[in-house]
């Protein structure tokens, strides 16, 4: 019984870490959780057209090579 009672005291511990972790964390204004995103996207999609600019290269290369 006193294995049980340890592994909630441990929970509780833990939980009562983490909230208090939590409390201490900076969150982000909506400004720069919104700026921050737009960043994310602008570079998700530049590294997509780069990579699709990329494939449609080798793959036009690989047609004129094997005679596709």
């Amino acid at each position: 019984m006193s294995a049980i009672r340890a592994g909630f005291d441990t929970a509780r511990t833990f939980l009562q870490e983490a909230w208090a972790e939590l409390q201490r964390v900076h969150w982000p204004a909506q400004k720069e959780v919104r700026a921050a995103t737009w960043v994310v996207l602008l570079l998700v999609s530049v590294i997509a057209l780069y990579l699709f600019a990329v494939d449609a290269f080798l793959a036009w290369l690989l047609r004129l090579l094997l005679g596709y």
